[in-house]
């Protein structure tokens, strides 16, 4: 079994799914462990208690990481004016390439601007058989 361990700063834009009400799309890129391009795609589901997600982390050349969320994500405004800053737990189920049967955890502490400028710092603990 490997233990992959990184931090990485994503960033990107998120914004409202046409015709899904409280569906947000987001999307993020950003640089993972051994200098890798990640990329990071998800759609978001809010909701009065806070928010859910569900998405993929492609980490290039060596394949994808699939991801739920842990309980729910919160987020609310931050000191800045136009800021929302927030909170969520990934729960990683599964993937392809190296990334085949992966397990782990990753967690999100993300600003989301009132423009849909994402910046989403991650930090994620993934076992590969």
């Amino acid at each position: 079994m490997a233990e992959i361990v990184y931090a990485a700063e994503m960033r990107g834009a998120g914004a409202p799914i046409e015709g899904r009400e409280g569906v947000i799309g987001a999307a993020t890129s950003g640089v993972g462990p051994g200098g890798v391009d990640i990329a990071f795609k998800s759609e978001v589901v809010m909701s009065e208690d806070g928010f859910t997600e569900t998405g993929t982390i492609t980490h290039a050349g060596r394949g994808s990481v699939n991801f739920d969320t842990v309980g729910i994500g919160k987020m609310g405004p931050s000191p800045v004016d136009g800021v929302m800053h927030g909170t969520i737990m990934w729960n990683v189920t599964g993937g392809d390439g190296e990334f085949a049967g992966a397990t782990g955890l990753i967690t999100s502490n993300f600003t989301f601007s009132e423009q849909g400028d994402v910046i989403d710092n991650q930090y994620a603990r993934i076992y590969t058989a």
